[in-house]
């Protein structure tokens, strides 16, 4: 088990915070903002419109409305993933189902679960446990290039026993530590070890698998 000192503790925390912080920016930046930017033309294209050529106003402000609605549920999702309602209302085990469900809404994966309705009221366990999960999925989407995924978690002894395998082409730690193209992997280590607990990768040309163990206290 690796125990980080309080220093290395601190830092890694302002690490691991500022590292999400900056992916939720980016993704505000790219997707959200420039997709309203792109929509305030074409509301200004069907103000033009209005008066010479009605139908194509229309045509203008229907296109309009669905991408509004399209950029609602993008917006739901993201706040969504940063702190679940259904936490504390419906507990570990059906939030991760639903999480599940919108990281594979276009059915794109075949994902399996042994989810077990683990007893866990510390709040810090719950919420890491679940980023974990969305972490190794999300990775899995991005580079695995598999169309299976599986996740388990359940006790064992004292600790969460958490695992998420995919069917896709696998990795080579050391070259994604050089690359540093997998920067999540390095979100998941240091969440572990914040939570004096234990993570394994494994992988070939058949997948990826990750374990982890987190203590219950």
């Amino acid at each position: 088990m690796f125990v980080l000192n309080n220093e290395n503790n601190i830092l890694s925390i302002l690490d691991v915070r500022e590292i999400e912080r900056q992916r939720i920016a980016k993704y505000l930046h790219d997707i959200s903002l420039q997709n309203l930017s792109h929509l305030i033309h074409k509301i200004e294209l069907s103000s033009i419109y209005v008066d010479k050529d009605p139908i194509k106003a229309k045509l203008e402000l229907a296109t309009v409305e669905k991408e509004l609605r399209k950029i609602i549920n993008e917006m739901r999702t993201v706040i969504y993933n940063m702190y679940p309602v259904t936490l504390e209302d419906l507990g570990l085990k059906i939030t991760i189902e639903k999480t599940l469900n919108l990281i594979n809404k276009d059915y794109k994966y075949f994902v399996e679960t042994d989810i077990e309705d683990v007893s866990c009221e510390n709040r810090i366990i719950q919420i890491s446990i679940l980023r974990l999960i969305q972490e190794c999925c999300y990775n899995a989407i991005k580079h695995a290039k598999g169309d299976r995924l599986s996740v388990t978690l359940k006790t064992r002894g004292n600790n969460y026993y958490l695992k998420v395998e995919d069917n896709g082409i696998g990795f080579q730690e050391e070259e994604v530590d050089k690359s540093n193209c997998h920067f999540g992997l390095s979100i998941m280590r240091e969440t572990v070890y914040l939570l004096n607990g234990k993570i394994n990768f494994s992988s070939s040309e058949k997948g990826t698998a990750v374990e982890i163990e987190i203590p219950f206290q």
